[in-house]
């Protein structure tokens, strides 16, 4: 008789907590369908670049977002297409890496503390990976942009920016 008090206190404490997580848990999911479709429509609406992945967002317990997304910066070179000179391939996809840079920052910047899914010492991270279409031209590409930032710190413009 007395287990079976203690089962039923133990049922009727932790049926609360369940809740709180499955809300919470909704809310990621919400918060991540979204994000994904607006960090898709940013990279997709820059001229040029190409996504070739869309973005996919993962929630890390005690750590916050994860975001990953694949792109090119430019086409592949092909017989049929008017074919640029090195030096102008290598002009062209230095200025899409820094417009990407520069609009994932901002957007971060003015995302990231609006989302309620995830706590004040939580973070976001966006990984943008490059695909080099051109590698002989551009020898030099980073393979992945790395975006990482605190909630608590967006606000702020504490967003870390590495080169992998």
């Amino acid at each position: 008789m007395m287990m079976l008090k203690i089962v039923l206190c133990l049922l009727f404490v932790s049926i609360p907590g369940l809740s709180q997580t499955t809300a919470q848990l909704d809310r990621v999911k919400k918060d991540a369908v979204q994000f994904q479709g607006e960090i898709n429509d940013l990279i997709a609406g820059a001229p040029g670049i190409l996504v070739l992945q869309s973005a996919k967002a993962t929630y890390l317990d005690m750590y916050g977002v994860v975001v990953t997304v694949e792109v090119a910066l430019e086409r592949p070179r092909n017989p049929f297409s008017a074919s640029r000179s090195p030096e102008e391939l290598r002009t062209v996809v230095s200025e899409r890496r820094q417009q990407v840079q520069t609009r994932l920052s901002t957007f971060l910047k003015q995302r990231v503390p609006s989302l309620e899914s995830i706590g004040a010492a939580q973070s976001v991270t966006v990984i943008v990976h490059l695909m080099n279409t051109n590698p002989a031209d551009v020898p030099n590409l980073p393979s992945q942009l790395i975006f990482s930032v605190k909630k608590q710190d967006a606000a702020s413009s504490q967003i870390q920016v590495r080169e992998f």
